[in-house]
């Protein structure tokens, strides 16, 4: 065969099955027709190769995030009004009244993140901070965590949002204390309820939306995504990009269940049905996103543990379930017999435990069933749940802002409890019992970008990759170089159900690859956070260049 394209001189790590290395590559037609030495490769090569020496410089497959919100990402920095959720609530006040002088009286303002560490600052956010910029404009601000919002009283004026308001199933509309007034948050499903509100976007800006978020995550080398919520909007946005040659990489698309998100119930249940006329070459649609509990810091994870007594939640605090332990079964069941994945938002240790429940009683009710259903943010697990990941071949899909030191770990472990430190993430016990994990950075939910060299090197390290804060978390959970670079990239391509395609570098698949300004095995462990990407390539194009 003779190969459009070479690629010699290099390191190349193929994280085939014995992780081998290789000297070069050759690619025809967006696939792998060869690995191997210089020489090999030398056999494909004519007058019409284009063939490109690397010069020393490490070739890998490229990464998949198993966990991105692309669509919230691109409409947050091209058509919202957007600042970084480390800011303060004087800058998010100086952001916000420039964007009120820049938008029409009546039309909403849409924006964030501010940063759920913000409830526990002197300055708590409230609808008064709000109202005192605007009172013509309703305004709906999410936080970092996409499990909280922010509105003034112009948008709980129009929503019909006010003390005679019921809280709804599987969410919080925070109120005075000693009353029933609304101070402007809302949390889970409240907030959801109010996002089904929202003026939707035009195809136009629906698509535009993901070529940006797209354009972000290919600059850091990702070539593949899981969407873990994808409405019916974003899923024709999808399609119209790959038939159309826009789509910049492999995508597994999370269809909503009872989510409260934009679409409504009869929209998901049509989505279900007809996900086959959504799926195409690059994009899958076999897969589902449920929400099971909140989180820490809004007290909505649901735990095993009380929370840390406090005024509001008395001393016997285990948070909430969003579905009940027999309807999560009921619907396991369902989806698992109609052979879609599930991702289960699950992040208190007694929503993992219902969530792996649930799922085994799917294993015994549909005999044979394959699906590798995944839980998502996996991060506190109770001790004797560890082993049922591998049993029950449930996937760890786990989150990298939160296995190192930060500001939100401090916050939590006030609220949750003192040895949270040495309870959160034990990714090494994972691994050593066998169960497949995943890596998801919930961009641009929680971290402010979808750069994953940070989340590597701290994997590793377990050490803040930034240097703002010190000291080590839990680190006899820190895993090797080899297995982490595995969890992010043939791992998740086996998650997005295609793995016969991509995650590694073999004949045959399709040339997904990216080549590093570093060999990061031969560098200190502190530096691989600051990876930079001089390509990055998808079915054998390069879609990103540092030139």
């Amino acid at each position: 065969i003779v190969a459009a394209s070479a690629y010699v001189n290099g390191r190349v790590y193929t994280v085939d099955t014995d992780n081998s290395w290789a000297r070069a590559i050759a690619v025809t037609d967006g696939k792998i027709v060869a690995v191997g030495s210089n020489a090999d490769i030398a056999k494909h090569v004519d007058k019409t190769t284009k063939v490109y020496n690397l010069k020393g410089k490490m070739l890998m497959p490229g990464i998949h995030d198993m966990h991105a919100h692309p669509m919230q990402g691109g409409e947050k920095f091209k058509f919202q009004c957007s600042f970084p959720f480390t800011v303060t609530v004087d800058e998010i006040v100086v952001k916000l009244t420039e964007c009120a002088s820049n938008t029409p009286k009546g039309e909403w303002i849409r924006g964030g993140q501010w940063a759920m560490e913000l409830m526990e600052s002197s300055t708590v956010p409230h609808k008064k901070i709000l109202d005192a910029i605007t009172t013509e404009h309703p305004v709906y601000l999410g936080d970092s965590t996409v499990h909280a919002a922010w509105l003034n009283s112009k948008a709980l004026e129009v929503l019909g949002i006010n003390a005679d308001t019921p809280d709804p199933v599987g969410g919080v509309i925070v109120r005075e204390p000693g009353n029933k007034e609304p101070t402007g948050i809302l949390i889970d499903n409240a907030a959801y309820d109010v996002l089904k509100k929202m003026p939707i976007y035009s195809v136009e800006q629906y698509e535009a939306s993901l070529k940006w978020a797209m354009m972000e995550m290919n600059k850091v080398g990702i070539t593949a995504v899981k969407d873990a919520i994808t409405d019916r909007n974003t899923l024709i946005a999808y399609k119209n990009l790959d038939l159309s040659n826009r789509l910049t990489m492999k995508v597994s698309t999370s269809i909503t269940w009872k989510m409260r998100w934009t679409d409504t119930r009869e929209q998901e249940l049509e989505s279900l049905e007809i996900r086959a006329d959504y799926a195409t070459e690059n994009v899958g649609t076999d897969f589902i996103k449920i929400m099971l509990d909140g989180v820490p810091p809004t007290h909505t994870a649901a735990m095993l543990d009380p929370y840390v007594a406090d005024k509001i939640h008395g001393d016997n605090f285990r948070g909430k379930l969003i579905h009940s332990e027999e309807q999560l079964t009921e619907d396991m069941i369902y989806l698992d017999g109609r052979g879609l994945t599930v991702k289960i938002h699950s992040v208190g240790d007694r929503a993992v435990r219902v969530a792996l429940n649930a799922i085994e009683a799917a294993r015994k009710a549909n005999a044979g069933s394959s699906m590798m259903h995944e839980i998502s943010h996996a991060g506190l697990i109770h001790p004797d749940d560890i082993p049922r990941f591998k049993e029950l071949n449930v996937t760890a899909e786990i989150s990298p802002i939160l296995w190192y030191p930060t500001e939100l770990l401090e916050i939590m472990v006030q609220m949750v409890s003192e040895d949270l430190p040495t309870r959160y993430y034990p990714i090494r016990s994972l691994h050593e019992a066998g169960a497949h994990m995943v890596y998801g950075s919930d961009w641009p939910s929680v971290v402010p970008d979808p750069n994953p060299w940070p989340g590597i090197e701290a994997m590793v390290s377990r050490k803040d990759p930034y240097g703002v804060r010190p000291g080590v978390m839990w680190q006899e959970q820190g895993i090797d170089l080899v297995t982490a670079l595995r969890i992010f990239t043939i791992n998740g391509a086996i998650s997005g159900k295609h793995a016969d395609k991509t995650g590694s570098i073999e004949v045959g698949k399709s040339a997904d690859f990216i080549i590093l300004d570093r060999n990061i095995f031969q560098i200190p462990i502190d530096e691989i956070s600051d990876t930079k990407i001089l390509s990055t390539f998808v079915s054998g194009k390069e879609v990103y260049s540092s030139k």
